[in-house]
């Protein structure tokens, strides 16, 4: 029999080892042969109106934070925080950011409301808190598996740091700029395309975030 001595566990001979060592693997297989089966069976429920569990939560947080440490340039944003570099963040933000992460004082958009996981509050302490590498290289490579796009095939460089440059204003951004990303919202919920003569009115024609109206 083992004996416990603190918080170790002594074992008094080899069959004792053996023994404790198949009951981890035992577990552990259990385990792996539960959760299998969980999925295999159509058990786990991949609506986005259902909340994530929180071993999922923090799992999906912990892989995320590992990933973009590992991954993210060692870089300071290059351009100056200025009102020139925000105004150009200010019109990518409010063209493809604001609709689901939304801005002080400024609701997310019903595509940002539908997301699960839902867009982030980029005023947060733990976004902020991300180095200017780790905000461009989300911006530009995206997040695999959520609503978040990679901007990089789409943007230059420079206008990702414009981004990541307004990302850090955006706490104290002005009423002007709170009016401005408000109308994008507003745009992009009662979008509807003018009557044919004669007709009526077409449904509301969805854009993803980032994608230019095209004309018909």
């Amino acid at each position: 029999m083992p004996r416990h001595a603190g918080s170790r566990v002594e074992f008094t001979d080899k069959e004792e080892r053996v023994r404790f060592l198949f009951g981890v693997i035992f577990g552990i297989l259990l385990v792996a042969v539960g959760a299998a089966a969980y999925v295999m069976t159509g058990s786990y429920n991949t609506a986005a109106t259902i909340p994530p569990g929180k071993t999922e939560k923090e799992l999906a947080t912990y892989a995320l934070n590992k990933s973009v440490a590992k991954h993210a340039p060692n870089r300071r944003n290059p351009l100056s925080a200025d009102p020139e570099t925000f105004r150009g963040g200010l019109a990518h933000f409010r063209e493809n950011c604001v609709v689901c992460h939304g801005a002080p004082g400024v609701d997310p958009g019903e595509i940002g409301q539908g997301l699960n996981p839902g867009a982030p509050d980029l005023t947060l302490r733990r976004t902020q808190a991300r180095s200017d590498g780790e905000l461009y290289w989300i911006v530009s490579e995206g997040i695999r598996m959520t609503g978040m796009p990679a901007f990089g095939p789409t943007h230059k460089e420079n206008e990702i740091w414009q981004v990541v440059a307004f990302l850090r204003h955006l706490p104290g951004i002005t009423d002007e700029e709170k009016t401005q990303l408000k109308g994008a919202t507003e745009e992009a919920e009662h979008h509807e395309e003018a009557p044919p003569p004669g007709g009526t009115a077409k449904p509301p024609h969805m854009h993803a975030p980032g994608t230019p109206p095209h004309k018909d």
